[in-house]
């Protein structure tokens, strides 16, 4: 039956093709345009986390034969404080579906699970003069049906750890909290809660030890959340960037900071980019970036190079549960790469209106053994205690992407998507399609399918088909 299944959702995490990746992570995305335009002559890619707006307006003089005189109407624009609101609504309705019922190994449905959840965001930007502002992003989810969380308790006398499980009907959280500044506009700052653009890969990212919340390749609606730290940007010219970022996270101790620097140059029709990622009793990483179009095709290239891995580890052929021991990799050569190449074509007079990405992903300090095919207590352990990095567990990755806009109606999209871990040859396999009829309003019908090998980066929890609709009201 999952054959069938299969066929029907033909590949696709258009998630992010469709949504998440032309912006920001971590902001929500908004109803897509009823015409794109043509496509420009590829030049330097731009990220959207380089733009700076201010750049945007001239703050020049007007200079007539009489006298000088300031114009003042770009500074009553970029100089107006403001308070804006922003956010959604969203009805999220879903259906998940085990792998054993359906392959009709049980007719029993207990194992499948039935939820509602309202997902509230708002989105508070104040500005003040001289391009400062600050920014608050606040996500609230109401669940019909609860939600198991895990907490952790520590006894103060004894550090003894003690863990339990509570179900929750609501929560809320601050994904993003951060200020942005400038000094002279020349040099840029962010600091606060924050979630960073970080590698040049389409959806893999090896470079990016820095968000704590990695891109989700099921969930169409994620609010990623942020990191603490501060960020600086130094501008010089169009040709040359750059960045820094000093993350300090929720630690409290001083050698669990992070310090990263990356240079990034445009030559010609390429940006390239260099940089390193360091922190005390931490093992520096190297990476490289590239982009560029050649030969009418879109390449983004992405590399990493460590004498070791700062990632926890455990060893299946040695690991005690009653003793349990992690560590990591040292002394080694570990490289990470990405290499993806995408394209858009025109379909019946309408450009960009297909976009295809296929990417590769090589991690050198992925598991050859399968830790999801220990007992239940092994497994256990390995997820709970965050030594599970969703997509970057195994050593070799590939992913399709594709969007198809204006399908069937102008206000229609369609993503159909695919990717799988190739050392343990689990599969994912996702369709999102999305209608808005109005401005504000958008329709989603979400399906994602998982199959492969058994116990599996994407069988181990025995989910099979995951169905969902929802209804969002954007203001």
């Amino acid at each position: 039956m999952i054959r069938v299944l299969a066929a029907f959702s033909v590949a696709g995490v258009c998630v992010l093709a469709a949504q998440n990746a032309p912006k920001e992570f971590g902001t929500q995305t908004r109803p897509q345009p009823k015409e794109k335009p043509a496509a420009a002559p590829a030049t330097k890619p731009v990220d959207p986390d380089q733009i700076d707006e201010n750049k945007l307006f001239s703050e020049g003089e007007t200079v007539t034969p009489i006298e000088k005189i300031k114009d003042d109407k770009v500074d009553e624009v970029t100089e107006k404080e403001s308070v804006g609101f922003s956010g959604s609504i969203n009805s999220r309705n879903s259906y998940a579906m085990s792998r054993d019922w359906l392959l009709g190994n049980t007719s029993s449905t207990a194992q499948n699970t039935l939820n509602n959840q309202l997902q509230n965001n708002l989105n508070l930007e104040a500005r003040a003069r001289r391009g400062t502002r600050a920014v608050v992003n606040l996500v609230n989810n109401v669940y019909a049906q609860g939600k198991s969380e895990q907490h952790t308790i520590q006894d103060a006398n004894t550090g003894a750890v003690t863990k339990y499980n509570e179900t929750v009907y609501a929560d809320y959280r601050f994904t993003e909290a951060f200020v942005d500044a400038n000094i002279a506009r020349a040099v840029y700052f962010r600091a606060g809660k924050q979630v960073l653009v970080w590698g040049r890969g389409f959806f893999w990212n090896p470079s990016d030890v820095i968000n704590t919340e990695l891109r989700s390749a099921t969930d169409a609606f994620q609010f990623r959340e942020g990191t603490y730290g501060l960020r600086a940007h130094v501008p010089i010219g169009t040709a040359f960037n750059f960045y820094s970022f000093t993350g300090v996270g929720k630690s409290t101790r001083a050698e669990d900071i992070i310090q990263a620097f990356k240079a990034e140059v445009a030559v010609s029709r390429a940006e390239i980019a260099a940089g390193v990622i360091m922190g005390q009793k931490k093992v520096p990483t190297y990476l490289v970036e590239a982009s560029t179009r050649f030969w009418t095709l879109d390449w983004r290239a992405e590399a990493t190079y460590a004498y070791g891995d700062n990632a926890q580890r455990i060893d299946v052929n040695t690991f005690n549960i009653l003793n349990p021991v992690t560590y990591q990799l040292r002394d080694q050569h570990v490289f990470k790469g990405v290499l993806s190449v995408g394209r858009s074509f025109e379909v019946f007079d309408v450009a960009d209106r297909l976009t295809i990405n296929l990417e590769y992903f090589y991690n050198g300090a992925g598991y050859n053994d399968n830790i999801f095919a220990q007992n239940n207590l092994v497994r256990a352990y390995f997820v709970t205690n965050g030594l599970y990095r969703a997509n970057y567990y195994g050593m070799h990755y590939l992913g399709f992407f594709a969007t198809y806009t204006k399908f069937i109606l102008n206000e229609m999209t369609l993503g159909l998507n695919g990717f799988g871990n190739l050392s343990d040859k689990t599969f994912v396999f996702s369709e999102l399609l999305t209608y808005t009829p109005l401005f504000n309003l958008t329709l989603t019908w979400q399906n994602n399918i998982f199959t492969g090998a058994a116990n599996g980066e994407y069988t181990v929890s025995g989910l099979g088909w995951y169905s969902e609709f929802s209804a969002r009201v954007s203001f």
